[in-house]
């Protein structure tokens, strides 16, 4: 039996065939566009998944080391050979254009793309913008780790304490201003000014039997003879003054010696720039406290030391910025020393009977003939080197891990007028008070008084400094990490079932899918 059709019934069957391919082939490439768009997620999140580790690790901070390039420059060129490299590993096109089970759309080969290199490449570097971006990284991570509450207590709290340093004024000025008038008097006694470049200020008797009393309540005086003379306690702090603060809170044989290059740190050297720009500003009182924070929890310091860093004091180097870590701890011991001698200073000015106890010694050190204008600038020397005694014991217990009150009272206050001497030659410290504070509260208010770039860029130094100390790491650059990038992306594919549309016969089977690759660690 012979059948036929008809040239209509043709026609119709080619028609009908033709919309069917259309549809085929429409809802393969909506298909291949929405594999294209999970591919490019795919490759993004893979390249960010190879963070630098020991950034991670010592200080919770992500981002993607793309290295240098020959030129010296952040090699971005090898970041789109690796994201190249992901989508054929994703499809699994071999050299052959086969395919052969990809992560992706593993089983069918319909559903293959072959990427273009990336272009428009956009990244936002660790360093970019004035440490901006540095600071918004610390942020992102420490809000997540510390309440908006604490943060605003937090605030609050160094504000007050930043309103507070200077609530007395102390001028060790005067301690050289109350020696030199007791040479002048000297010399005077003694006949010709001459004397004064040369004699030192002589000792002074003991107290009287009423001065004796009160002497011995506090401590004992110390006796340079026979004849029960005892020092001058103003020579003694002078002296103190002259060989340095550090020896004397410190056994400098237990400072650390560790130092970093300085010649080629971050905040010293030209940065690389990235492309993609950053508009978010974080300068204010919140990351300001929440940056605080995250350093004094993460950065060590003269108390809490971490032999994986490259410094020993850390907070100490963002505060001083100095190569050595004594250095640092030198600077920071003479910025906590003007805080404490300040606050006592206070104390002994608003303490009447310390001030009587002062005005008495000055005028047993001066004697009776001394003018009393005089007497009163020796008075105020001796409250000065007392503020600075007591300032002494207090940095030995601060550095000791003790606390101590930020206003002293007559219950806290621990060194005595006539033991001021022995105090400081020995290893006295100030007496500890829970409701003080500490070491790490100090340093959160010096870090509170200084600039976030200065905060940002010198914590930068510090970290990039201890990653290099890893292995495989020695190269690596703040400058060449990598916090945020985008790329547009290219993908092609041929036709399927298009080819079996006569109406395209001749015209160009390849198409173009185009999308775009993001990513970005900090969630912009």
């Amino acid at each position: 039996m012979r059948g036929s059709i008809t040239i209509f019934a043709t026609m119709l069957i080619m028609l009908v065939s033709q919309f069917l391919f259309t549809v085929l082939e429409a809802g393969r490439n909506l298909t291949l566009t929405n594999i294209a768009c999970m591919n490019s997620e795919a490759v993004a999140e893979s390249v960010f998944a190879q963070y630098c580790r020991p950034l991670w690790d010592e200080y919770h901070l992500l981002a993607y080391d793309a290295g240098s390039d020959a030129m010296g420059n952040v090699d971005i060129e090898n970041v789109k050979s690796y994201m190249k490299k992901l989508t054929t590993d994703n499809f699994k096109i071999g050299d052959s254009g086969t395919f052969a089970g990809g992560t992706i759309v593993n089983g069918t080969s319909m559903l293959r793309l072959s990427m273009d290199e990336p272009e428009s490449m956009k990244y936002v570097l660790m360093t970019d913008d004035g440490g901006d971006v540095y600071t918004n990284a610390v942020v992102s991570y420490m809000k997540k780790n510390i309440g908006y509450e604490t943060v605003r207590n937090l605030y609050s709290q160094y504000s007050s304490l930043n309103e507070n340093k200077s609530a007395g004024e102390y001028d060790d000025g005067k301690i050289d201003s109350a020696l030199e008038a007791l040479k002048v008097n000297a010399a005077h006694e003694g006949g010709g000014k001459s004397i004064a470049k040369s004699s030192p200020p002589r000792a002074y008797s003991a107290p009287s039997s009423a001065s004796k009393g009160r002497q011995t309540s506090e401590s004992k005086a110390e006796s340079t003879g026979s004849d029960n003379t005892v020092e001058n306690p103003l020579v003694k702090v002078q002296k103190v003054k002259a060989s340095g603060i550090l020896s004397q809170v410190v056994d400098e044989s237990t400072v650390s010696g560790n130092s970093i290059d300085t010649s080629a740190r971050v905040s010293g050297r030209s940065l690389h720039k990235g492309t993609g720009g950053w508009s978010k500003s974080s300068d204010d009182w919140y990351a300001k406290v929440l940056m605080q924070q995250y350093i004094l929890t993460y950065m060590s310091c003269y108390t809490d030391t971490n032999p994986n860093h490259a410094l020993n004091y850390e907070v100490e180097y963002i505060i001083g910025g100095r190569a050595s870590d004594k250095d640092n701890l030198k600077i920071v011991i003479a910025e906590i020393m003007a805080l404490r001698t300040a606050a006592n200073m206070a104390y002994l000015s608003g303490s009447a009977s310390k001030q009587a106890q002062a005005m008495a010694l000055a005028t047993i050190i001066g004697g009776i003939t001394l003018q009393p204008e005089i007497i009163e600038g020796v008075e105020k020397g001796i409250l000065a080197a007392w503020a600075f005694c007591e300032s002494v014991l207090d940095l030995r217990a601060l550095l000791d891990g003790d606390k101590i009150p930020l206003i002293k009272s007559d219950k806290s206050w621990t060194s005595s007028l006539y033991g001021m001497t022995s105090m400081l030659t020995g290893q006295v410290e100030a007496k500890s008070s829970n409701e003080g504070i500490g070491y790490k509260s100090y340093l959160g208010l010096l870090l509170f008084t200084k600039s976030m770039k200065n905060i940002s860029y010198r914590s930068m130094d510090v970290q990039e400094a201890t990653v290099r100390m890893t292995s495989g790491h020695e190269s690596f650059r703040m400058d060449n990490a990598i916090c945020e990038l985008s790329a547009d992306v290219s993908y092609k594919y041929h036709g399927t079932f298009l080819c079996f549309v006569n109406l395209l016969d001749g015209a160009d089977n390849e198409y173009t899918i185009k999308n775009q690759a993001k990513y970005s660690y900090y969630g912009r």
